[in-house]
C-alpha cells in the first residue's frame, strides 16, 4: 500500500481517497499505535475547552476517528454525541465503543450531510491538520450549528499559519458572536518522536 499507517504519511496525504486508504488500514491499531504510543493528548484539551466555554446538548464529532474525543467528553459529563468521519473503518472501531448516538460518513472538503442549525455543538480533534482539512470547512461547521451553539476544534499550528486560518475566522466573525484561541501541546511531555514538540490552536467559536 502506498500510504502505510504513520503520522508522517498522514501529514503527506493529498486527497480524500488517500485519507480513506490510510485510515482504513490504520483503524484497528490506531488507538495503540498513535494515541497511546505517541502520547497524543489533544483530544483532552478540545474536550476541556468545549466544556469550559459552555458546550452542551446534541454534539457532532467531526473527523471522529476511533472516538477518542467523544470518550474525553464523556469523562466530563453526560453528552449526546454523533460521529462523522471519512473512514468507514474508523467509524466501525468507534461504534464498537458504544459512545455515539449515531455515526455517518462525510468528506469535509464537501458538504456535511446534515441540515442547517441541527447541532448544539460541534467538536473536532486532529482533523484540521496537514494533508487533511483546510479552513473553508469551518463554514460547514457553522452551518450545521444552532444559533447560540458552540464549535470547538483543534488546528495544527503550522497548518493554521500556512493556510491562513486566522483570516477565515475573521470572515466568520460577521456571522458568529465571538471566538477564543488557545495554543496547546499536541503530545505528552514524555513523548520522544519527531513531532513531540508540535503545537495546535484550539479554536472555540460561539455561533
Amino acid at each position: 500500500m502506498k500510504n502505510k499507517p504513520s503520522l508522517q504519511n498522514a501529514y503527506d496525504l493529498k486527497s480524500p481517497d488517500d485519507n480513506i486508504e490510510l485510515y482504513s488500514a490504520w483503524a484497528v491499531t490506531y488507538d495503540n499505535d498513535f494515541i497511546e504510543d505517541m502520547q497524543y493528548k489533544l483530544h483532552f484539551a478540545v474536550a476541556e475547552e468545549f466544556v469550559l466555554n459552555g458546550g452542551n446538548g446534541l454534539i457532532l464529532d467531526v473527523g471522529a476517528g476511533t472516538g477518542a474525543l467523544a470518550q474525553a467528553l464523556l469523562q466530563k459529563g453526560k453528552f449526546s454525541i454523533e460521529a462523522t468521519d471519512i473512514s468507514e473503518e474508523m467509524l466501525k472501531v468507534a461504534g464498537s465503543k458504544n459512545i455515539y448516538k449515531r455515526s455517518f460518513l462525510s468528506d469535509l472538503t464537501k458538504e456535511i450531510p446534515a441540515n442547517n442549525d441541527c447541532y448544539d455543538g460541534v467538536v473536532s480533534s486532529g482533523t484540521f491538520t496537514h494533508g487533511h482539512v483546510g479552513p473553508a470547512a469551518i463554514h460547514e461547521l457553522v452551518r450545521v450549528t444552532k444559533s447560540g451553539g458552540l464549535i470547538t476544534i483543534s488546528v495544527n499550528e503550522k497548518h493554521w499559519i500556512a493556510l491562513d486560518f486566522a483570516n477565515e475566522v475573521k470572515k466568520l466573525s460577521q456571522h458568529t458572536s465571538k471566538s477564543i484561541l488557545k495554543k496547546i501541546s499536541i503530545y505528552g511531555e514524555n513523548s520522544t518522536h519527531d513531532h513531540k514538540d508540535d503545537k495546535a490552536i484550539v479554536l472555540s467559536i460561539k455561533v
